[in-house]
């Protein structure tokens, strides 16, 4: 039941997405005529996600386009393929291939981006990599109405992640990596109790949501495997 589950939720959340940038599109193309040629619409905020649309040229350079966002730099942008239902990425800090695969984008296309907040995304390298600035609250899936806190304590970078339970084991792309998600739980509802630490890597090389360090506490594991899921803020690199 858990992979359909997981399975479920990642088609419904790239389903609200697609409806997001569809609408978004749709506003800016039947807007005012002031709009201004070659700009990134709906730019995102410090910190935040958003869900913006290039006006300009098909075909312009990827970090071009994003760098019309001159108010928050973007330090990542994320576009789901149509035609092959995976997710294509581009990251400031590495823009080029292997670690980008959203190398340019079309007139009207949406993305998602992720504004700087004075730090660089994690760099890609197998040496654990400490921090403390991402806290998130999320609903459990079955143990409504407990809420659950995350806060991310690691990130680790991966060349493959061994099989575990339901999940066989994966490896990236050529030249890629998997960043690995340590995150410690805590359940809100039961007076701050600890559920233990997990580490979450979102989407394996074919889409799946994939779990490691999984264990009793299924509810917190799941909640939080799609709040990070929804937020795309660690995918394969």
């Amino acid at each position: 039941m858990r992979p359909n589950k997981a399975k479920a939720v990642l088609l419904l959340l790239a389903g609200v997405l697609a409806l997001g940038l569809v609408a978004l599109a749709w506003a800016i193309g039947t807007g005012s005529s002031e709009a201004q040629e070659g700009a990134m619409h709906n730019c995102p905020q410090a910190g935040k996600w958003a869900i913006s649309v290039w006006d300009g040229d098909d075909g312009t350079e990827t970090g071009q386009a994003l760098a019309t966002c001159a108010a928050v730099p973007v330090l990542a942008a994320y576009h789901l393929d149509p035609e092959t239902g995976g997710w294509l990425g581009w990251f400031r800090d590495h823009p080029d291939p292997p670690m980008s695969t959203l190398a340019s984008l079309d007139n009207m296309q949406g993305v998602m981006t992720l504004g700087a907040v004075g730090a660089p995304l994690p760099t890609p390298t197998p040496t654990p990599t400490p921090t403390g600035q991402y806290s998130f609250t999320f609903p459990s899936f079955y143990s409504e109405p407990d809420t659950f806190q995350g806060t991310v304590e690691e990130i680790r970078m991966m060349d493959s992640i061994p099989g575990q339970d339901f999940y066989p084991g994966a490896t990236p792309p050529a030249g890629g990596q998997f960043a690995v998600v340590l995150m410690k739980v805590t359940n809100i509802g039961s007076e701050g109790a600890s559920v233990g630490t997990f580490g979450f890597r979102l989407r394996d090389d074919q889409g799946r949501l994939f779990t490691m360090d999984f264990s009793e506490a299924m509810s917190a594991a799941l909640a939080a495997e799609a709040y990070f899921d929804r937020q795309g803020l660690y995918d394969t690199v």
